[in-house]
């Protein structure tokens, strides 16, 4: 894992409205010289958001009910939508900017523009701290490479709407619209950044796919991780996590939350879904059980609005990452035995 963590960070380098701020040197992050920025990032959106014949759970056995019906044998996510209305909003974003010492002189020029996945918030990118195999923040850092890691709507320290109406695909890409126009356009604490690489886990691998088919210039390179356009084990891993009431399980974490936003239940759900057992250390699964997410119902129901259509202008430099115990690739021999190959072109 450390040698991936490494490759894929070399991988990155070779590519190629008030706004809060807190600096802070902390060592509890990485080992290596740099720059920590704690950032709140307003974000205004304009987007449609999907509409559906559902209102915030009363109680487990509605949300438990309402998972059944979207993901039995028979159903079809896309047929319980039932219009479109537009959505004006702002949101404050919680950001983490990590960028080397000697930035201006020494430094790639590269930005790491990170989405995490489901279940997740920004801490994914630095799992276990200093000197963890698993620490992607460090690896990026050791790269010359800054990186930007936030809480996507909904999670850890940012804003959390309505998780029906406002929490959903259109508006995630929305606000990844906003916050990759605000570090291009406005410069932190003098740092500016010559090539964008987009880097994204899972559902986030998935927001940015969608991404680039709105947009196929956004990025100067693109890496996806934890991605399959096949959805065919959605169900099964939406059964492993077991979907709660995020106030249920965690009162403290979660006490302030509507029923639309759900958690796994226990570390068992986190280990059925992620965790490939021997491969991973139990330090690993602990982390991500201490700096559980969550998932809202309108997530839940756009699942289904993935990318579905060529991209023909986009022509960066692209990296699709799966592991072969992936979950939701492994249940399905034919996706992994497929005849398809990714060409990447390193461009200095």
């Amino acid at each position: 894992m450390a040698l991936f963590q490494a490759l894929l960070a070399v991988f990155v380098v070779s590519l190629f409205t008030p706004l809060v701020i807190r600096r802070a040197y902390a060592a509890s992050f990485i080992s290596s010289p740099y720059h920590r920025i704690e950032l709140t990032i307003p974000v205004h959106v304009s987007t449609d958001t999907a509409t559906f014949a559902y209102d915030t759970p009363q109680n487990q056995t509605q949300l438990t009910g309402l998972i059944q019906e979207a993901f039995s044998a028979t159903s079809n996510l896309s047929a319980l939508q039932i219009g479109t209305v537009p959505l004006v909003a702002s949101y404050n974003i919680y950001a983490e900017l990590f960028v080397p010492n000697g930035w201006n002189t020494t430094g790639t020029g590269v930005l790491e523009f990170t989405v995490h996945g489901l279940t997740l918030d920004h801490t994914y990118w630095y799992i276990n701290g200093p000197g963890s195999d698993l620490n992607y923040v460090e690896a990026s850092i050791n790269a010359g490479n800054a990186i930007f890691v936030f809480d996507r709507l909904g999670n850890g320290k940012s804003d959390k709407p309505d998780g029906i109406k406002e929490v959903q695909m259109s508006v995630h890409i929305a606000v990844v619209e906003a916050l990759i126009s605000f570090l291009r356009n406005t410069g932190v604490e003098g740092f500016s950044f010559k090539r964008m690489v987009g880097v994204g886990h899972s559902y986030g691998s998935n927001i940015l796919a969608n991404l680039i088919a709105i947009n196929a210039n956004v990025f100067d390179a693109l890496v996806l991780t934890g991605f399959t356009m096949d959805t065919q084990a959605t169900p099964t891993v939406t059964a492993s996590l077991a979907f709660a009431i995020a106030s249920q399980v965690n009162r403290t974490a979660f006490g302030s939350l509507s029923n639309s936003y759900t958690t796994p239940e226990s570390s068992i759900n986190l280990h059925q879904a992620f965790f490939h057992f021997p491969d991973f250390p139990q330090s690993a699964l602990d982390f991500l059980l201490e700096h559980r997410g969550v998932i809202t119902v309108g997530e839940v129901l756009t699942l289904g609005q993935t990318l579905s259509t060529v991209v023909p202008n986009f022509t960066a430099p692209l990296l699709i990452v799966t592991a072969d115990k992936d979950m939701c690739v492994s249940l399905f021999p034919y996706i992994t035995a497929s005849t398809t190959y990714f060409t990447v072109q390193v461009r200095m």
